[in-house]
């Protein structure tokens, strides 16, 4: 009589070889899904924090005597903070922006008739935290 089935030895080494298969493209799934989420994060850091800097540079235009006073200074910028009626609290003052963001900016006297801005938006991702710097140099250019 011939015996044209599997063996259970086989069918073991089957199950294991799918397993570990199934375990590595998992572990692929899991590692592309937070890259691209971590993707998302930083592109979203960046317009924050060059938006910030757009800010500064119309708080310049509108006032270069109130920016300048603010130096030297670590300031939180809210979501929706505006030139005309934006609050200057402390930063950090928590995440200020959806909950998840923190966008600080730095006013730094440099000579009279400049300032140094830099403007850090960080976050947090699982355990570690992340953050990206954008920076500019104001003048007083309407002289």
């Amino acid at each position: 009589m011939k015996n044209s089935g599997q063996s259970l030895v086989e069918v073991i080494i089957a199950v294991g070889a799918m397993s570990l298969l199934m375990v590595a493209l998992l572990a692929l799934v899991s590692l592309s899904i937070r890259s691209n989420r971590l993707s998302q994060s930083r592109a979203e850091a960046v317009a924050l924090a060059e938006e910030g800097i757009e800010l500064m540079r119309a708080y310049r235009d509108l006032s270069w005597t109130d920016l300048s006073s603010k130096a030297p200074g670590n300031y939180g910028l809210e979501k929706n903070w505006t030139v005309e009626t934006g609050s200057w609290i402390d930063c950090p003052a928590g995440k200020n922006i959806d909950n998840f963001f923190t966008r600080c900016v730095e006013v730094i006297a440099d000579g009279a008739n400049q300032v140094n801005i830099q403007v850090v938006v960080s976050w947090q991702e699982g355990s570690q935290t992340y953050q990206t710097v954008q920076t500019t140099n104001l003048s007083l250019w309407e002289r």
